[in-house]
């Protein structure tokens, strides 16, 4: 099977998006979570007169545990879902115009 520049150009984009995305979502869901956990630390220190405590440390870092594996799941979703959907418009998007096309040619008379 031989491929086409336009399939290879389809595959390295492909690539490109699995690899961006996904570095990006995680880097995007990580700064949220670690913004929320601190704010769960700092609401917690402020209801104790800020007063560290390790009750409000275990707080945040069991926050940090639990969604941690959330993380992973939303960046694979984000990475890896829009790669077919991407590819299925773009053979849909050539299957109707190749219907098009034959519906304006002439049968020979």
């Amino acid at each position: 099977m031989t491929l086409n520049g336009w399939k290879r150009l389809g595959i390295i984009v492909s690539v490109v998006w699995v690899l961006s995305a996904g570095i990006c979502t995680l880097i995007v869901v990580q700064n949220a979570d670690i913004k929320t956990a601190s704010g769960l630390t700092l609401s917690c220190e402020e209801a104790r007169n800020w007063r560290g405590s390790a009750e409000c440390d275990k707080r945040s870092t069991d926050y940090l545990a639990e969604v941690g594996h959330d993380e992973w799941i939303e960046t694979a979703i984000v990475a890896f879902v829009p790669v077919p959907l991407g590819w299925g418009f773009v053979y849909l998007v050539l299957f109707l115009a190749n219907w098009v096309k034959r519906g304006f040619m002439r049968l020979p008379s």
